[in-house]
Protein backbone atom coordinates (compact mmCIF):
# COMPACT_ATOMS: atom_id res chain seq x y z
CA UNK A 1 0.00 0.00 0.00
CA UNK A 2 1.25 3.54 -0.90
CA UNK A 3 0.96 6.30 1.66
CA UNK A 4 -0.62 9.69 0.83
CA UNK A 5 2.69 11.42 0.06
CA UNK A 6 3.61 8.71 -2.46
CA UNK A 7 0.22 9.02 -4.17
CA UNK A 8 0.62 12.81 -4.59
CA UNK A 9 4.17 12.69 -5.97
CA UNK A 10 4.75 13.23 -9.71
CA UNK A 11 7.14 11.50 -12.06
CA UNK A 12 10.56 13.01 -12.72
CA UNK A 13 14.32 12.61 -12.42
CA UNK A 14 15.40 11.39 -9.02
CA UNK A 15 18.55 13.58 -9.04
CA UNK A 16 19.37 17.09 -10.16
CA UNK A 17 20.50 16.93 -13.81
CA UNK A 18 21.68 20.56 -14.24
CA UNK A 19 25.28 19.43 -13.96
CA UNK A 20 24.78 16.78 -16.65
CA UNK A 21 23.97 19.11 -19.52
CA UNK A 22 25.18 22.43 -20.89
CA UNK A 23 22.11 22.92 -23.08
CA UNK A 24 20.83 25.77 -20.87
CA UNK A 25 23.95 27.77 -21.62
CA UNK A 26 23.75 26.94 -25.33
CA UNK A 27 20.10 27.88 -25.50
CA UNK A 28 20.77 31.47 -24.43
CA UNK A 29 22.88 31.95 -27.58
CA UNK A 30 20.60 31.48 -30.58
CA UNK A 31 23.22 32.61 -33.10
CA UNK A 32 25.00 30.57 -35.75
CA UNK A 33 28.41 28.99 -35.38
CA UNK A 34 30.92 27.45 -37.81
CA UNK A 35 30.04 30.06 -40.43
CA UNK A 36 31.96 29.29 -43.61
CA UNK A 37 31.71 30.88 -47.06
CA UNK A 38 30.79 28.33 -49.75
CA UNK A 39 29.90 30.42 -52.81
CA UNK A 40 30.30 33.95 -54.15
CA UNK A 41 28.48 35.05 -57.29
CA UNK A 42 30.93 36.39 -59.86
CA UNK A 43 28.44 38.58 -61.70
CA UNK A 44 25.60 38.80 -59.17
CA UNK A 45 25.07 40.42 -55.81
CA UNK A 46 24.88 37.42 -53.47
CA UNK A 47 27.16 35.18 -51.47
CA UNK A 48 26.40 31.98 -49.58
CA UNK A 49 27.61 30.60 -46.26
CA UNK A 50 27.04 27.36 -44.42
CA UNK A 51 26.41 27.65 -40.68
CA UNK A 52 25.38 25.49 -37.74
CA UNK A 53 22.75 26.16 -35.08
CA UNK A 54 21.76 23.61 -32.43
CA UNK A 55 23.77 21.00 -34.31
CA UNK A 56 21.86 21.48 -37.57
CA UNK A 57 23.43 22.88 -40.74
CA UNK A 58 21.85 25.71 -42.73
CA UNK A 59 22.68 27.90 -45.71
CA UNK A 60 22.80 31.69 -45.28
CA UNK A 61 22.37 33.94 -48.30
CA UNK A 62 23.34 37.57 -47.98
CA UNK A 63 24.56 40.49 -50.07
CA UNK A 64 28.17 40.93 -51.08
CA UNK A 65 29.89 43.75 -49.22
CA UNK A 66 29.84 46.08 -52.25
CA UNK A 67 26.04 45.78 -52.53
CA UNK A 68 25.02 46.07 -48.88
CA UNK A 69 24.30 49.79 -49.08
CA UNK A 70 22.31 49.70 -52.33
CA UNK A 71 18.53 49.73 -51.65
CA UNK A 72 17.68 47.92 -54.91
CA UNK A 73 19.68 44.85 -53.91
CA UNK A 74 18.13 44.80 -50.46
CA UNK A 75 14.80 44.84 -52.26
CA UNK A 76 15.91 41.92 -54.46
CA UNK A 77 16.97 39.91 -51.40
CA UNK A 78 13.67 40.59 -49.65
CA UNK A 79 11.72 39.65 -52.78
CA UNK A 80 13.61 36.34 -52.99
CA UNK A 81 12.84 35.66 -49.33
CA UNK A 82 9.13 36.43 -49.65
CA UNK A 83 8.79 34.22 -52.74
CA UNK A 84 10.78 31.38 -51.20
CA UNK A 85 8.73 31.50 -48.01
CA UNK A 86 5.58 30.70 -50.04
CA UNK A 87 7.08 27.46 -51.37
CA UNK A 88 6.80 24.21 -49.44
CA UNK A 89 7.54 21.30 -51.78
CA UNK A 90 9.84 18.26 -51.41
CA UNK A 91 11.69 19.14 -54.62
CA UNK A 92 12.30 22.80 -53.75
CA UNK A 93 14.91 24.02 -51.28
CA UNK A 94 13.03 25.31 -48.24
CA UNK A 95 13.28 28.94 -47.12
CA UNK A 96 13.13 29.24 -43.33
CA UNK A 97 13.55 32.85 -42.21
CA UNK A 98 15.24 36.21 -42.71
CA UNK A 99 17.66 37.09 -39.90
CA UNK A 100 20.35 39.59 -39.00
CA UNK A 101 23.70 37.82 -38.62
CA UNK A 102 26.73 39.52 -37.14
CA UNK A 103 29.29 40.32 -39.81
CA UNK A 104 26.98 39.34 -42.69
CA UNK A 105 23.97 41.61 -42.34
CA UNK A 106 20.52 40.46 -43.38
CA UNK A 107 20.53 36.80 -44.40
CA UNK A 108 17.99 34.41 -45.88
CA UNK A 109 18.17 31.23 -43.80
CA UNK A 110 17.60 28.19 -46.01
CA UNK A 111 17.64 24.42 -45.85
CA UNK A 112 21.06 22.84 -46.34
CA UNK A 113 20.94 20.33 -49.19
CA UNK A 114 23.31 17.41 -48.71
CA UNK A 115 24.07 16.65 -52.33
CA UNK A 116 25.65 17.87 -55.54
CA UNK A 117 24.49 19.91 -58.50
CA UNK A 118 23.23 18.32 -61.68
CA UNK A 119 26.15 19.98 -63.44
CA UNK A 120 28.59 18.15 -61.16
CA UNK A 121 26.76 14.82 -61.57
CA UNK A 122 26.97 15.10 -65.36
CA UNK A 123 30.67 15.99 -65.22
CA UNK A 124 31.33 12.91 -63.08
CA UNK A 125 29.40 10.64 -65.48
CA UNK A 126 26.85 9.59 -62.85
CA UNK A 127 23.70 9.93 -64.95
CA UNK A 128 21.71 7.04 -66.41
CA UNK A 129 18.63 7.26 -68.59
CA UNK A 130 16.47 6.04 -65.69
CA UNK A 131 17.90 8.77 -63.44
CA UNK A 132 17.29 11.39 -66.14
CA UNK A 133 13.62 10.36 -66.21
CA UNK A 134 13.42 10.64 -62.41
CA UNK A 135 15.08 14.07 -62.39
CA UNK A 136 12.81 15.29 -65.20
CA UNK A 137 9.61 14.16 -63.47
CA UNK A 138 10.58 15.66 -60.11
CA UNK A 139 11.63 18.91 -61.74
CA UNK A 140 8.27 19.06 -63.54
CA UNK A 141 6.51 18.47 -60.21
CA UNK A 142 8.36 21.43 -58.68
CA UNK A 143 7.60 23.64 -61.70
CA UNK A 144 3.92 22.71 -61.67
CA UNK A 145 3.70 23.57 -57.96
CA UNK A 146 5.40 26.95 -58.50
CA UNK A 147 3.29 27.85 -61.49
CA UNK A 148 0.10 27.01 -59.58
CA UNK A 149 1.19 29.74 -57.14
CA UNK A 150 1.89 32.10 -60.07
CA UNK A 151 5.63 31.98 -59.41
CA UNK A 152 8.18 31.68 -62.22
CA UNK A 153 11.76 30.65 -61.43
CA UNK A 154 13.39 32.27 -64.51
CA UNK A 155 16.79 30.65 -63.89
CA UNK A 156 16.38 26.87 -64.22
CA UNK A 157 19.77 25.45 -65.20
CA UNK A 158 22.00 22.49 -64.18
CA UNK A 159 23.87 24.44 -61.48
CA UNK A 160 20.55 25.37 -59.81
CA UNK A 161 19.32 21.78 -59.64
CA UNK A 162 20.67 19.85 -56.66
CA UNK A 163 20.58 16.05 -56.37
CA UNK A 164 20.60 14.67 -52.83
CA UNK A 165 23.25 12.10 -51.95
CA UNK A 166 20.53 9.97 -50.39
CA UNK A 167 18.09 8.93 -53.10
CA UNK A 168 19.19 11.29 -55.85
CA UNK A 169 16.10 13.49 -55.36
CA UNK A 170 15.80 16.93 -56.95
CA UNK A 171 16.05 20.14 -54.93
CA UNK A 172 15.54 23.27 -57.00
CA UNK A 173 17.56 26.18 -55.56
CA UNK A 174 18.32 29.88 -56.12
CA UNK A 175 15.18 31.98 -56.50
CA UNK A 176 17.22 35.16 -56.83
CA UNK A 177 15.73 35.94 -60.28
CA UNK A 178 12.28 34.51 -59.63
CA UNK A 179 9.15 36.56 -60.05
CA UNK A 180 5.50 36.43 -59.09
CA UNK A 181 2.32 38.17 -60.14
CA UNK A 182 1.98 39.54 -56.60
CA UNK A 183 5.11 41.70 -57.03
CA UNK A 184 5.37 44.88 -59.05
CA UNK A 185 9.09 45.50 -58.49
CA UNK A 186 12.18 44.34 -60.43
CA UNK A 187 10.16 43.53 -63.53
CA UNK A 188 13.26 43.44 -65.71
CA UNK A 189 14.72 40.82 -68.08
CA UNK A 190 16.55 38.13 -66.15
CA UNK A 191 18.05 34.68 -66.67
CA UNK A 192 21.16 32.83 -67.81
CA UNK A 193 22.10 32.91 -71.48
CA UNK A 194 21.80 29.49 -73.05
CA UNK A 195 18.93 28.53 -70.72
CA UNK A 196 16.84 31.69 -70.98
CA UNK A 197 13.86 31.83 -73.34
CA UNK A 198 14.26 34.39 -76.18
CA UNK A 199 11.24 36.38 -75.02
CA UNK A 200 12.92 36.96 -71.63
CA UNK A 201 15.44 39.21 -73.37
CA UNK A 202 12.76 41.67 -74.44
CA UNK A 203 12.40 44.85 -72.34
CA UNK A 204 8.63 44.31 -72.09
CA UNK A 205 9.03 40.64 -71.10
CA UNK A 206 6.51 39.35 -68.56
CA UNK A 207 6.96 36.50 -66.10
CA UNK A 208 5.66 33.59 -68.13
CA UNK A 209 5.58 29.91 -67.04
CA UNK A 210 6.35 29.01 -70.65
CA UNK A 211 9.81 30.52 -70.14
CA UNK A 212 10.48 27.90 -67.46
CA UNK A 213 9.39 25.18 -69.90
CA UNK A 214 12.00 26.50 -72.34
CA UNK A 215 14.68 26.26 -69.63
CA UNK A 216 13.51 22.75 -68.72
CA UNK A 217 13.89 21.75 -72.38
CA UNK A 218 17.48 23.00 -72.42
CA UNK A 219 18.23 21.08 -69.20
CA UNK A 220 16.67 17.93 -70.70
CA UNK A 221 18.82 18.29 -73.83
CA UNK A 222 21.87 18.68 -71.58
CA UNK A 223 21.03 15.44 -69.71
CA UNK A 224 20.09 13.58 -72.90
CA UNK A 225 23.47 14.36 -74.39
CA UNK A 226 25.14 12.94 -71.26
CA UNK A 227 23.27 9.59 -71.58
CA UNK A 228 23.24 9.56 -75.42
CA UNK A 229 19.43 9.46 -75.67
CA UNK A 230 18.08 10.81 -78.94
CA UNK A 231 14.48 10.29 -77.80
CA UNK A 232 14.90 12.51 -74.73
CA UNK A 233 16.83 15.05 -76.79
CA UNK A 234 13.87 15.35 -79.18
CA UNK A 235 11.52 16.09 -76.27
CA UNK A 236 13.97 18.70 -75.00
CA UNK A 237 14.15 20.34 -78.42
CA UNK A 238 10.35 20.59 -78.60
CA UNK A 239 10.24 22.21 -75.15
CA UNK A 240 12.98 24.70 -76.01
CA UNK A 241 11.61 25.83 -79.35
CA UNK A 242 12.48 29.48 -79.93
CA UNK A 243 8.90 30.06 -81.10
CA UNK A 244 6.85 30.26 -77.90
CA UNK A 245 3.67 29.17 -79.70
CA UNK A 246 5.29 25.89 -80.78
CA UNK A 247 6.34 24.84 -77.27
CA UNK A 248 4.20 22.60 -75.04
CA UNK A 249 1.43 24.70 -73.57
CA UNK A 250 1.78 23.42 -69.99
CA UNK A 251 3.47 20.88 -67.72
CA UNK A 252 0.88 18.14 -68.41
CA UNK A 253 1.76 18.20 -72.11
CA UNK A 254 5.46 17.82 -71.30
CA UNK A 255 4.67 14.90 -68.99
CA UNK A 256 2.72 13.13 -71.74
CA UNK A 257 5.63 13.61 -74.13
CA UNK A 258 8.02 12.05 -71.62
CA UNK A 259 5.64 9.16 -70.90
CA UNK A 260 5.26 8.39 -74.60
CA UNK A 261 9.05 8.38 -74.89
CA UNK A 262 9.31 6.01 -71.94
CA UNK A 263 6.53 3.78 -73.37
CA UNK A 264 8.34 3.65 -76.70
CA UNK A 265 11.46 2.43 -74.95
CA UNK A 266 9.45 -0.28 -73.16
CA UNK A 267 7.87 -1.32 -76.47
CA UNK A 268 11.28 -1.63 -78.14
CA UNK A 269 12.56 -3.75 -75.25
CA UNK A 270 9.47 -5.97 -75.49
CA UNK A 271 9.99 -6.43 -79.24
CA UNK A 272 13.65 -7.34 -78.72
CA UNK A 273 12.71 -9.91 -76.07
CA UNK A 274 10.06 -11.39 -78.38
CA UNK A 275 12.58 -11.66 -81.26
CA UNK A 276 15.11 -13.39 -79.02
CA UNK A 277 12.49 -15.87 -77.78
CA UNK A 278 11.39 -16.58 -81.37
CA UNK A 279 14.99 -17.27 -82.39
CA UNK A 280 15.46 -19.63 -79.44
CA UNK A 281 12.29 -21.53 -80.34
CA UNK A 282 13.30 -21.72 -84.03
CA UNK A 283 16.79 -23.02 -83.20
CA UNK A 284 15.34 -25.58 -80.81
CA UNK A 285 12.88 -26.78 -83.48
CA UNK A 286 15.66 -27.15 -86.05
CA UNK A 287 17.79 -29.17 -83.65
CA UNK A 288 14.86 -31.43 -82.81
CA UNK A 289 14.11 -31.96 -86.55
CA UNK A 290 17.69 -32.98 -87.30
CA UNK A 291 17.62 -35.53 -84.49
CA UNK A 292 14.45 -37.11 -85.99
CA UNK A 293 16.03 -37.39 -89.46
CA UNK A 294 19.13 -39.18 -88.12
CA UNK A 295 17.07 -41.54 -86.03
CA UNK A 296 14.55 -42.72 -88.69
CA UNK A 297 16.67 -42.98 -91.91
CA UNK A 298 19.24 -45.62 -93.00
CA UNK A 299 22.34 -43.75 -94.16
CA UNK A 300 24.10 -46.88 -95.42
CA UNK A 301 23.99 -48.65 -98.81
CA UNK A 302 24.82 -52.19 -97.72
CA UNK A 303 24.30 -54.63 -94.88
CA UNK A 304 26.33 -57.43 -93.55
CA UNK A 305 24.57 -60.78 -94.01
CA UNK A 306 26.37 -63.95 -93.13
CA UNK A 307 29.65 -62.12 -93.08
CA UNK A 308 29.30 -61.10 -96.77
CA UNK A 309 28.56 -57.55 -97.93
CA UNK A 310 25.29 -57.52 -99.82
CA UNK A 311 23.93 -54.59 -101.77
CA UNK A 312 20.65 -53.37 -100.31
CA UNK A 313 19.79 -50.58 -102.69
CA UNK A 314 21.92 -49.23 -105.47
CA UNK A 315 20.16 -45.86 -105.11
CA UNK A 316 22.29 -45.24 -101.99
CA UNK A 317 25.50 -45.57 -104.01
Amino acid sequence: MMNDSEKQSTSGYVVDINSESDFVAARTDSGFSNISECYVSQSGHARLFTAVRYGKRYVLKCLKTDFQYTPMYHQALMKEFEIGLQLDHPNICRTISMEQVDGLGECIVMEYVDGESLESAVSDGKLTEALVMKISNQLLDAMEYMHAKHIVHRDIKPSNIMLTHRGGDVKLIDFGLSDSETFCVLKIPAGTRGYMAPEQLLPEAKSDPCADIFSFGKVLEYMAMAVHSKRLARVGQKCSNADRMRRPSDIDVVRRMLRSTDNWRVAINAILVAVVLALVVAIAAMMYGRQDVHGDSVPVDSAVEGGVNKVVDSNYW
